[in-house]
């Protein structure tokens, strides 16, 4: 009989092991990117959150939800410099589908100029996605550090994920002063720099895509993390939420997650599971990826187990997690590690999903 503490001492054991062997396919990506660690982007290359003023005509920003036709507007950023504040003229556009339809603050993509930031923290970046606080009220901001904090947590376990980087923003309305508003939001790295970083490209073929064209130790590492995470909203077959890189002299593909503000662990108000998916709500965890054995699962339940103190550290030093959201946030993620730690546990779980579910 196979019991639960057994079980969780030999995933241990094994995430150990597989730490000091050889490294095997999913692991040669981290090592590119440690060998070419000049190719991250200086931005992404520290945790310390930054300090930026956004100035613009947000009244005119937050009124355009248009998701076919979006206007990019003129916007002024400044942020420290090193002998002062810098002022950088860029623009603004507005992104996204669900979220900008739902919140009343929209997600925004930067422009920047290339010249006038050469030298400085963006230096590099031609436009980038910035993460934005969807309400006014304090559960909202919350929210937004519990998903910062899960690109943390997922860069612990690959570098196949991207880089944010924090920042508190004032957000200051060019017409009306009084529409002014400071609140955390966050950077996330360009598709292709997290491509290069790994030593391949992006893959931007269209069409659906299947499990077989994925490398399975990166697919059961995304599929893992995501339901640790009680994430659902996501899918390879139909490219929702996941990139894919491909590897120069590879077939297989290797699958990236983000956007996880449907997660169970961020718990927004708004995200309801898909219709289809025989959960009610999106707190309850749902394994989504490739039918698997044991056999082959256990080693990526091994690796995750072995990094469980890296993802809980990346929760518990977050800035301005509020405590009660901290000891939630602890609380869920350790109720999946228990079923990720006992193999008995989470088998049934994937057999269903690959029995009842699929799209």
């Amino acid at each position: 009989m196979w019991s639960a503490a057994r079980s969780a001492m030999l995933l241990l054991q094994l995430g150990a092991a597989l730490a000091r062997r050889s490294p095997p396919l999913w692991a040669q990506a981290r090592d590119v990117s440690e060998e070419t660690s000049h190719r991250v982007r200086r931005l992404f290359r520290d945790d310390t959150p930054l300090l930026l003023t956004l100035s613009a005509d947000f009244r005119a920003i937050l009124g355009n939800r248009d998701t076919l036709n979006p206007r990019q507007y003129p916007a002024t950023l400044t942020f420290a410099g090193a002998s002062g504040p810098v002022q950088v003229p860029i623009e603004l556009r507005t992104r996204g589908h669900f979220r900008l339809r739902t919140c009343a603050f929209v997600p925004l993509k930067v422009y920047f100029p290339k010249e006038q930031v050469k030298g400085t923290l963006f230096a590099g970046n031609g436009s980038l996605k910035l993460i934005t606080h969807c309400d006014k009220n304090s559960r909202s901001e919350q929210n937004l550090l519990i998903e910062y904090a899960i690109y943390r947590a997922y860069n612990r376990l690959t570098e196949m994920s991207h880089r944010p980087r924090l920042a508190r923003v004032t957000y200051a309305d060019t017409r009306d002063s009084t529409r002014n508003v400071t609140r955390y939001g966050f950077f996330l790295e360009d598709d292709n720099d997290l491509a290069k970083r790994n030593g391949g490209s992006l893959f931007s073929e269209v069409g659906a895509a299947s499990y077989s064209e994925m490398d399975s130790a990166q697919m059961d590492l995304v599929a893992v993390f995501e339901y640790l995470i009680g994430n659902t909203d996501w899918s390879v077959i139909v490219r929702h939420n996941i990139r894919l890189l491909q590897m120069e002299g590879r077939n297989l593909l290797y699958p990236v997650a983000y956007d996880f503000d449907f997660s169970g662990l961020v718990d927004a108000p708004y995200a309801r599971p898909d219709p289809r998916m025989p959960i009610k709500s999106v707190r309850e965890r749902l394994y989504r990826g490739m039918c698997r054995s044991l056999e082959q699962l256990t080693p990526t339940l091994g690796r995750v187990m072995a990094a469980k103190d890296s993802i809980t550290q990346a929760f518990a030093t977050a800035p301005d997690l509020d405590p009660k959201r901290l000891k939630d946030v602890l609380a869920y993620l350790d109720d999946g590690f228990k079923v990720i730690a006992t193999p008995k546990k989470f088998m049934p779980e994937q057999d269903y999903v690959c029995s009842k579910t699929r799209r």
